[in-house]
């Protein structure tokens, strides 16, 4: 099988949800034999063109071109040209109100002879929101990558907290800074757990935002507590899970949330908001809280903090929840 991607937000080295996904599937489905075209206007980073399946590989490259252009006239004539079986997108520039947004919605009702998307509480949205009928949703579940699955040996992990000056217990978060994330609330709830000597890691972001959380933890007196650490190398992402008293998720909203895979994957005691579809992710792995209530993620961070046992139990809680995620089930639909 042909298979195209659109692979255009390769071309920035960040791997958030989307490209840590896109860059899984695509060496998973190298793997499983595929042949694959990805489809960009710029350059793909070396960060992901080094972990692509080259042999089973080829890049289509525009130059520039208008998005809605690109995608809606380039990209159909290059799947066309390439004979591609199907053609996956794993995002999209959707704007409400626009063209765009509304060429896509039209397309999801009318063309798609199936939809697949990654969780049930985003199938029930098309449902809801397209008015599109469930048995043409199939749900597949995203998961992490394989090497969150490995042991992270002590070594390792005291060389990435040294490498970050962590030398103390710390919450951990990592992902995007915007709205939805609801990155306020968190400094706000660890402002009411008042644990002492711990430090709130809040890792990826953009620089943009970061000016409004210093002086949020400024004027919460936590000045020295929040460590702003931006983006941090892909290499070290397990051992900052593996050294967290616990990784917390506050976002609002979410249609799958790939870093509870990856805390979970690596035993770490995992909270989540109770929103969307990070309930349904999360499962049993971790516990909850309601993302409009920071008295109730600070109660459940003073209980981390404090009480070894019930930190032990979320970490076993997370393990045993993380197996029921896999890249193979991901790419076969099982």
């Amino acid at each position: 099988m042909r298979i195209g991607v659109n692979a255009r937000l390769l071309h920035a080295p960040t791997l958030r949800g989307w490209n840590r996904y896109t860059v899984n599937l695509i060496a998973g489905l190298g793997e499983l034999g595929a042949d694959l075209v990805l489809y960009t206007d710029r350059p793909l980073s070396d960060v992901h063109a080094e972990r692509l399946p080259r042999q089973r590989c080829t890049v289509r490259e525009s130059g520039p071109v208008r998005y809605p252009a690109w995608e809606q006239v380039w990209l159909p004539r290059a799947c066309a040209k390439d004979r591609v079986d199907v053609l996956h997108c794993p995002t999209g520039r959707l704007t409400p109100g626009s063209l765009l947004t509304a060429t896509y919605h039209w397309v999801a009702r009318t063309r798609a002879s199936h939809i697949i998307t990654p969780s049930g509480h985003a199938r029930d949205d098309l449902v809801r929101l397209l008015g599109i009928r469930p048995e043409r949703i199939t749900v597949i579940p995203e998961a992490a990558d394989p090497r969150f699955g490995t042991p992270v040996t002590d070594d390792a992990r005291r060389r990435v907290l040294q490498r970050y000056e962590l030398g103390g217990p710390y919450v951990f978060y990592i992902g995007g800074w915007e709205e939805r994330k609801n990155i306020p609330f968190l400094v706000r709830a660890f402002a009411e757990a008042q644990l002492g000597e711990t430090d709130l890691v809040l890792a990826g972001g953009d620089e943009p935002r970061v000016p409004a959380l210093r002086s949020l933890a400024a004027t919460l007196g936590l000045a020295d507590r929040v460590r702003l650490v931006g983006e941090v190398a892909d290499e070290d992402l397990p051992a900052l899970y593996a050294g967290a008293l616990c990784f917390v998720y506050p976002s609002r909203y979410e249609g799958f949330g790939l870093q509870l895979c990856e805390s979970m994957a690596l035993g770490c005691p995992t909270l989540a908001s109770r929103a969307t579809s990070l309930p349904e992710v999360l499962g049993s792995g971790g516990d909850t809280f309601d993302p409009q209530r920071p008295a109730e993620l600070a109660s459940l961070l003073r209980r981390v903090a404090g009480d070894r046992t019930y930190r032990a139990e979320l970490a076993s809680r997370a393990q045993e929840r993380s197996r029921e995620f896999s890249v193979y089930r991901m790419l076969v639909g099982g």
